[in-house]
């Protein structure tokens, strides 16, 4: 946030699903045969916390798809979860959380943990959210994560002191750098065969240029171009959706979507190297350039308005049950909560003077306005709530906010 405040943050999917599978597996609980009431004090929970681990199968279950069948089990959490997570637009995201709650509200204490834990900062793991910033399809933190496992094999052992590790460091990063230069040699030589020919002809000079992954996500959305233009046989075909604010995938991607695919086709056209953004570039000949620097991001120094990355209240519609009941217990629990590390500006300090101050402004400013002209209903419901805040602050309570 300090240095770049227009980046949005992510956080790695694949620790959030284990996460969420590890945390409903200890949380679990099942329900007592003496009992029929759903309060949380007539539940058991099935496996202590403390012993509580993924297995094999449950890993395995991270990485695979949702099936229509859910179980009601811990893992059926999990492959709910995964529909909040991967839903292509804000609606379908808000009615999976509802099919969720609904699915499992006999586990409230997994749909607290759920609702207070990440809904919050949905817009750091929601499809829906981060598809609308350029991320390249990078979800999970893997990469960086193989690097420190690669590192470890070019040290002796743990105990290297700190001169040997920088010379592990510069081994492996010359490893890397060969083997990446190899990868794209090889990706210039080595052409596949669907982008040879009269169909690959509005790719151009692009199969030697960028990179095989990049080409793979042009030719998905070639295909899905395809469907849309008139044929023998299909002469009326299904037409594309408007190119707007939900076709992403030039945004998040940088790679020309179906729609610019479809217009090269209909003007028998190719496309150039300058249509698809220089992360897929095999070979940056720009490198000597003075001028490149231009295009690095900006270093903010000061600050302006409200910061990213911050949690966000959630939406009362998205609450667990969706009573106002549930809503201020999830805030109260909010607030009660440590804050841990804070991200953007801290919070104004105000002292005990000043807060007896300000309540002592605002019930005179109150008795004015109410001597003057008659309130409303919506005038003292506002006062009354000012009024409570204030006395709390005052007396060192919290206020309606919890600060």
């Amino acid at each position: 946030n300090d240095q770049f405040p227009d980046v949005q943050q992510q956080l790695c999917i694949y620790h959030i699903n284990s996460n969420v599978l590890l945390k409903s597996k200890q949380k679990w609980a099942k329900k007592r045969k003496s009992s029929s009431s759903p309060d949380a004090s007539d539940w058991e929970d099935s496996a202590p916390q403390t012993q509580a681990e993924l297995s094999v199968t449950n890993k395995q279950l991270v990485h695979s798809l949702t099936g229509d069948e859910i179980p009601h089990t811990y893992r059926g959490v999990l492959m709910m979860w995964k529909r909040v997570l991967f839903a292509e637009t804000e609606e379908v995201h808000e009615k999976a959380w509802r099919d969720l709650c609904k699915k499992f509200d006999d586990q409230r204490v997994i749909l607290r943990y759920l609702h207070g834990t990440y809904l919050p900062v949905r817009a750091q793991w929601a499809r829906c959210f981060l598809r609308k910033h350029r991320n390249f399809g990078i979800r999970v933190t893997s990469g960086t994560e193989a690097s420190n496992n690669n590192i470890k094999s070019y040290l002796l052992n743990g105990m290297s002191h700190l001169y040997r590790l920088v010379e592990a460091m510069q081994d492996m990063m010359k490893d890397q750098e060969r083997d990446f230069k190899d990868a794209c040699a090889q990706d210039e030589v080595l052409t596949a065969r669907e982008y040879l020919g009269s169909s690959g002809d509005y790719l151009g000079d692009l199969p030697t240029v960028i990179s095989s992954k990049a080409l793979g996500l042009i030719n998905k959305q070639y295909r899905i171009a395809r469907k849309a233009m008139p044929t023998g046989k299909n002469p009326f075909p299904e037409p594309l959706s408007d190119c707007n604010d939900d076709c992403s995938v030039s945004v998040e991607l940088g790679v020309p979507c179906c729609h610019k695919v479809y217009a090269k086709l209909g003007s028998a056209t190719s496309f150039t190297r300058y249509d698809v953004h220089p992360h897929w570039r095999l070979r940056d000949s720009s490198f000597q350039d003075p001028y490149r620097r231009i295009l690095d991001p900006r270093i903010a120094t000061v600050l302006r308005g409200r910061p990213k990355n911050t949690a966000q209240p959630v939406p009362s519609r998205m609450a667990i049950g969706g009573s106002s009941q549930n809503v201020s217990q999830l805030t109260s629990q909010a607030a009660r909560q440590p804050a841990g590390r804070q991200r953007g500006r801290p919070p104004r300090i105000v002292n005990k003077s000043t807060l007896t101050r300000v309540s002592l402004e605002t019930s005179q400013h109150s008795n004015t306005q109410a001597n003057s002209e008659p309130p409303s209903d919506l005038d003292e419901q506002q006062e009354s709530v000012l009024a409570v805040g204030g006395h709390n602050l005052a007396s060192g309570g919290r206020g309606v906010n919890g600060s």
